[in-house]
């Protein structure tokens, strides 16, 4: 069972009263329990056959955002929210976790956990930048209070392992708006921008009633970051099936600013201009992050120069599993000459390659799946190039059982759409060539088609079928002879070419601090 934000606000602050806040507050005792609770969970989760084993996940039980991502004094340092007691939503804590090259990492205890003697529920998602002194900084969302509040977290000690709120918390409440009245507030983004910190916020001025899904600007007006001037709403999302925005990131990436947002169905972009002076942020184009089962985006910057998207990848696994949930894969941006985003899996993610198996190229007549010898398993990693010729798509079944029985579908179709299983996302129509990559992980399966035009994240059903199969599906017939419509239009079969398979190994993952 999946419980949205909305779903867990409204239980968490119906009728909470408004605790007061002493100024030394911060008892272990919550933390201690939690970790108690994670730890038993553990050997249940890792038991389990179907668990990722190089996509990221927490010790045990659920995660669902990233929050805080960011790169300090060497390490990537990852952020989440966690429920330590059970494999569902809801119990929100920031879990963390801190790596030296995105694959490989160390599991370090809980950072961030409800101080109910301060009034809170639940720690929902925020981000991550760096105060005066060079040091992080982590904003987020305190539930529990009667509306929500953004608060500050100081480290103590430069692993990030301890975290001091101070008593001056909340540093934002719904009051800097005024008159404006922004329901759903949450999941702050910190961002810098010629010397001056700014913060976004999602929402709704509609009343969650759909049509004014907003993004909300806020200047650090103290250089401790703890007190916040609101400067206006810099975007409307005026869909009304679309009742908020949640987790907004905005970014300068490739000259542009871009922005991105979750609001309760696949992540989407916008690319742009950002005015600070009105303030507004002009879309010029827009897109879906990833049409999958990933959700709730964050960013970071690290030491090589890089824009790394991080996301939620939800897996719907069965609660007696002891887990649910995972990351995507660390994902690399940049804008593409046409203007829109692109995304490719982190290069580090080669070091887990075993020795590469070419495949011969493959004709793909038009009928049954052909089985592709030399590929098999359920951690994998391959990439090729379709040709689709006379065929109206082409593609494969991952995990395919003796029986025929299909874990996963992954086609590219000659009117522009990759499809996984049930799941389409729009690309270039009608090219000779597509280059596609798929990353098989247990359950799960990433695929990135033409450097990143188009990432769908999945799940993979735990078929008992490990081999690799080839298809493709012949042209509609219409008026005009095999090709259709006006003139003979392509022939020919199908054809894989170029395609290089490596079984994957797993990352390590370090629990020893817990």
């Amino acid at each position: 069972m999946r419980l949205t934000r909305r779903e867990f606000i409204a239980s968490a602050s119906a009728a909470v009263p408004l605790l007061t806040r002493p100024v030394s507050s911060q008892q272990p005792f919550g933390l201690e329990r939690a970790m108690q609770s994670l730890r038993a969970g553990m050997a249940t989760a890792e038991a389990d056959p179907e668990r990722p084993i190089y996509h990221f996940r927490p010790p045990a039980f659920w995660n669902n955002d990233p929050n805080g991502t960011i790169f300090y004094k060497g390490w990537h340092h990852l952020f989440y929210q966690l429920n330590p007691a059970e494999p569902r939503g809801g119990n929100q804590h920031w879990g963390h976790a801190r790596s030296r090259d995105l694959v490989n990492w160390e599991h370090l205890p809980i950072a961030l956990w409800p101080l109910t003697d301060r009034g809170e529920r639940a720690i929902f998602s925020g981000g991550a930048t760096l105060g005066a002194d060079g040091r992080p900084r982590v904003f987020y969302t305190s539930i529990g209070h009667p509306t929500p509040e953004q608060w500050i977290a100081v480290p103590q000690d430069d692993e990030l392992i301890r975290w001091d709120r101070p008593a001056v918390n909340p540093v934002l409440t719904l009051e800097a708006h005024g008159p404006l009245n922004v329901a759903q507030w949450r999941d702050p983004f910190v961002f810098t921008e010629r010397g001056t910190t700014y913060m976004v916020c999602g929402g709704n001025l509609n009343n969650s009633r759909g049509g004014r899904g907003t993004v909300q600007l806020y200047r650090a007006t103290s250089a401790d970051l703890t007190k916040w001037a609101f400067l206006g709403v810099i975007f409307t999302y005026a869909d009304l099936q679309i009742w908020n925005v949640e987790c907004p990131n905005l970014f300068r990436l490739d000259g542009k600013w871009v922005l991105l947002m979750s609001p309760q169905q696949p992540c989407e972009y916008f690319i742009g201009e950002l005015d600070l002076t009105k303030p507004r942020f002009v879309p010029e184009a827009h897109g879906v992050l990833d049409a999958g089962g990933s959700y709730a985006s964050n960013i970071s910057f690290d030491d090589k120069q890089r824009t790394i998207l991080w996301l939620w990848g939800r897996t719907n696994t069965p609660p007696e599993k002891g887990w649910n949930g995972c990351m995507t894969l660390p994902r690399v941006l940049s804008i593409g000459s046409d203007g829109f985003l692109r995304q490719q899996p982190a290069g580090e993610f080669d070091m887990l390659r075993g020795a590469p198996i070419d495949v011969p190229s493959i004709e793909l007549p038009l009928g049954p799946p052909v089985v592709v010898d030399a590929v098999e398993g359920d951690s994998f990693e391959f990439a090729t190039d379709i040709i689709l010729g006379g065929a109206a798509e082409a593609g494969f079944d991952i995990r395919r059982s003796p029986d025929g029985r299909s874990g996963e579908s992954v086609r590219v179709s000659r009117s522009g759409t990759l499809s996984v299983g049930r799941i389409h996302a729009p690309i270039s129509r009608a090219l000779e060539r597509y280059r596609v990559r798929i990353f098989a992980d247990k359950r799960v399966i990433e695929v990135f088609v033409n450097d990143g035009e188009a990432v769908i994240f999945s799940t993979v059903e735990p078929v008992p079928g490990r081999s690799v199969a080839a298809t493709a599906q012949p042209l509609p017939a219409r008026a005009g002879g095999p090709g259709g419509g006006r003139g003979a239009g392509p022939t020919g079969n199908a054809r894989i070419e170029n395609m290089r398979f490596w079984p994957m190994k797993g990352a390590r993952f370090d629990s020893t601090r817990l």
